[in-house]
């Protein structure tokens, strides 16, 4: 049993594992898209339903999990070695480990790691050099901010609700599960912030509240009750009439359209009958942006089966009439579809981008420029055990351990030539 745990736990902790698992993903959506033109999409769908896909993402956050354990465990027993508080120095914890068969004392060792630059302590048998700072606290916040990364994402995909809802100017807000505000404006202009060129806000007076308004921007994303707003991709809602000599009783709609920017077109359907309208924003001639001003044109098709009978511009509240026909835009409104997103794994994805932020921030000016050098020399029963490692300079800092050999070696051979000349005599 310990046999299988011990191999189980290498396993996980292994730093072969999460490429292993990514190649894994990445052979699956391969495969994928062979077959299909929306390869995420199915991949995410996929490992939602499947058991044994969501099992080995799981693996990901899971050897996160693991190696932090290690590397604290380890960072915690070297530290343990340098003060003295184990009694054996373990070889797995260090780059390079040497015995040597003496016990030499440890007379000018000392002053030569210092005249190296090293910070140094000296307790009974033991001699601990050092120098620079530990790499090991901004490992594990990397690693946690990998888990929180991971673990962010099997979240998401295991239960991200998603609610894709038109909100319009001047009525009700439709959040998911409430209907208790009226969109007050939409304003879309340039941005005053330095990362956006324009910015669009939707804002929003809820009943009862006493006139407390909510304002929904692009960035950075907002929450409400529970959920991220993420504006999509703006329209207009369009209040039209239509009347032809076929359909006496006319035909009336607030129809949602996505015709911004100026030219892109979108149809809708006039319902139970042969005929449809193909509607696009007008481009004004001095260059404004209609959805920006509100002074809004649109130009029309009206088409019967293949036919199209008429075209032309109406401006909002303006009409078309002619042989029987009439087509008025009595109303338009700004309009943006909005995704309401439930997704708790965001949080932890934030999360990790700001972790990963800080342990790079932390990481980067250590090893360079205080990286992390150690020797650790412990006499015991005829044996000295001298360990060494380092994080950066290992050039350097290995020329100053093998310097510290030979000095023990010299100083045993010494030893060695002194008892014989006692033995001789």
């Amino acid at each position: 049993m310990k046999r299988l745990f011990h191999a189980i736990w290498t396993i996980v902790t292994s730093r072969a594992l999460p490429p292993v698992v990514i190649g894994f993903f990445l052979v699956v959506y391969i495969g994928i898209a062979f077959f299909s033109d929306e390869t995420l999409i199915i991949l995410m769908a996929f490992t939602r339903g499947s058991f044994f896909l969501a099992a080995v993402f799981a693996l990901l956050p899971l050897n996160c999990v693991s190696r932090v354990i290690v590397e604290a465990g380890r960072y915690r027993k070297r530290r343990r070695a340098l003060s003295d508080a184990v009694s054996v120095l373990q070889p797995s914890l260090y780059d390079e480990t040497v015995d040597l068969k003496t016990t030499s004392a440890f007379a000018g060792l000392e002053e030569r790691l210092k005249s190296s630059g090293y910070r140094t302590r000296r307790s009974g048998n033991l001699l601990a050099a050092w120098r620079g700072i530990s790499l090991s606290p901004s490992r594990i916040i990397f690693l946690a901010g990998m888990f929180c990364l991971f673990s962010g994402i099997l979240v998401s995909l295991m239960s991200r609700n998603v609610y894709r809802l038109p909100v319009i100017e001047g009525e009700m807000f439709q959040a998911p599960s409430w209907n208790g505000g009226i969109v007050e404006r939409i304003i879309f202009g340039k941005s005053s912030g330095p990362i956006l060129a324009k910015d669009l806000v939707m804002e929003v007076a809820e009943s009862g509240s006493g006139g407390v308004r909510e304002k929904f921007g692009v960035y950075p994303p907002s929450r409400f009750r529970g959920m991220f707003v993420y504006p999509r991709y703006l329209g207009i809602a369009l209040f039209y009439r239509f009347s032809a000599p076929d359909l006496p009783g006319g035909y009336e709609k607030l129809d949602v359209l996505p015709i911004y920017p100026p030219g892109r077109e979108a149809s809708t359907e006039i319902t139970g009958s042969p005929y449809r309208i193909t509607l696009s924003l007008e481009k004004p001639d001095d260059g404004s942006d209609p959805y920006t001003t509100g002074r809004m044109s649109f130009l029309f098709k009206l088409i019967k089966g293949n036919d199209v009978l008429f075209s032309g511009t109406i401006p909002r509240g303006g009409e078309f009439a002619g042989n029987g026909y009439r087509l008025t835009f009595s109303d338009s409104r700004r309009m943006v579809i909005t995704d309401f997103v439930r997704d708790y794994g965001v949080l932890l994805i934030w999360a990790s981008a700001v972790l990963l932020v800080i342990a790079i921030s932390v990481w980067l000016p250590v090893r360079f420029f205080f990286a992390r050098r150690e020797i650790v020399i412990r006499s015991g029963h005829d044996m000295i055990r001298a360990c060494s490692r380092a994080e950066g300079e290992e050039r350097k800092h290995a020329g100053a351990f093998h310097e510290a050999l030979d000095l023990l070696e010299m100083k045993k051979n010494e030893r060695q030539s002194y008892d014989e000349v006692v033995s001789a005599k």
